[in-house]
Parts: structure tokens; C-alpha cells; sequence
């Protein structure tokens, strides 16, 4: 059975963040190991994941007490609250993690008042990546439907020499 919950003080320990970082990076370095070059496809760090617990940013999902889950929740603007960095254990995928994720990411957006619930999803320019592709038909089942892309150069300029292919964000966006 998969729970879900918001982090708490009690996440503020060595043991969390690191696995929180750890399940984080792993599934971003699977799921997106041919858009970056080698050894630069670390999605968070241990002081990143510290600060979002300070903050309540995360939501993790957890299976008999283990973290088998995690994604962020932030605020885009007063209407729109926006889920991402989402990730589920790749040993335990196909039972329900990412959606009960998804789940409580917009039960907290209903809650705090936002009518729009935002991601955004990274995909490569001129080609398929299957990780991507897959998340594309999720997302949309999930009622999601893209609303605009943005080459990520103009987003992040620092980090373009950090990928081995031209890459987009496209923002989808859900009705609440």
C-alpha cells in the first residue's frame, strides 16, 4: 500500500535527504542519460533536498515506511501551483507510486486555493527519448495537455554546455 505525505522536521536527517537525493538522481540519470553528457545528469544535491524539506517543498510516497517516492510542490503565481521533480522508486514502478504522487500534489493545490496545477517536462529537440515519450501519454491521461515549450537554453543558458543534445521544456498544464 502507497502513502504519501508532506515532509516534516522529522525528514531533516542525514539518512532522508540522502535517500530522497539518491532515488531523485537515479531516476532522472535513467530517464534522461542520452540529453546530458556523461557525468553531468545529477538532477538535485543533498543541500537542495535539505532546503526543500525546511520549506514543506516535497511530498514523498512511502510503501511499509520506506520512501519509495518523492516530488516537489511549489507556488507559480496566485491561480497556479506546479508539481515536478517527480520520481518513483524504478524497482517498484507499475504500483501506483507516481499517481498517488500526482494525486497529492493536486489535493495540496485544490487546498491551497489554486485553480491551475503546472509541470514541466524536458524533452530532447529533434528526437524521441522513450522515458519522455511515456510521460507525454501519462501526463495527458492524467488530464494534463501541453500549453507552450521553450528552448532550454533560454531558461538556463549556464547549463547548455551540460547537454549532448538541444533540448526543450514544455509546460502542461491541468485544470483543477
Amino acid at each position: 500500500m502507497i502513502s504519501t505525505r508532506h515532509v516534516d522536521d522529522k525528514d531533516l536527517n542525514p539518512k532522508t535527504i540522502k535517500r530522497i537525493t539518491d532515488l531523485i538522481n537515479r531516476v532522472y540519470a535513467e530517464a534522461e542519460s542520452d540529453l546530458w553528457k556523461a557525468g553531468m545528469a545529477n538532477r538535485t544535491n543533498i543541500e537542495e533536498i535539505e532546503n526543500f524539506i525546511h520549506k514543506k517543498q516535497l511530498i514523498i510516497a512511502e510503501n511499509d515506511g520506506e520512501i519509495v517516492g518523492v516530488c516537489k510542490i511549489s507556488i507559480e503565481s496566485d491561480e497556479i501551483g506546479e508539481f515536478g521533480m517527480l520520481a518513483a522508486d524504478p524497482a517498484r514502478r507499475g504500483i501506483g507510486i507516481g499517481r498517488e504522487l500526482v494525486n497529492a500534489a493536486e489535493s495540496w493545490a485544490r487546498i491551497s486555493g489554486f485553480k491551475t496545477m503546472r509541470l514541466e517536462l524536458l524533452t530532447p529537440r529533434h528526437w524521441n527519448n522513450g522515458s519522455k515519450e511515456f510521460l507525454k501519454v501519462w501526463y495527458d491521461r492524467l488530464g494534463y495537455r501541453p500549453s507552450f515549450t521553450l528552448p532550454f537554453e533560454e531558461l538556463f543558458a549556464h547549463r547548455i554546455n551540460d547537454f549532448a543534445t538541444d533540448c526543450d521544456f514544455t509546460v502542461w498544464l491541468k485544470e483543477l
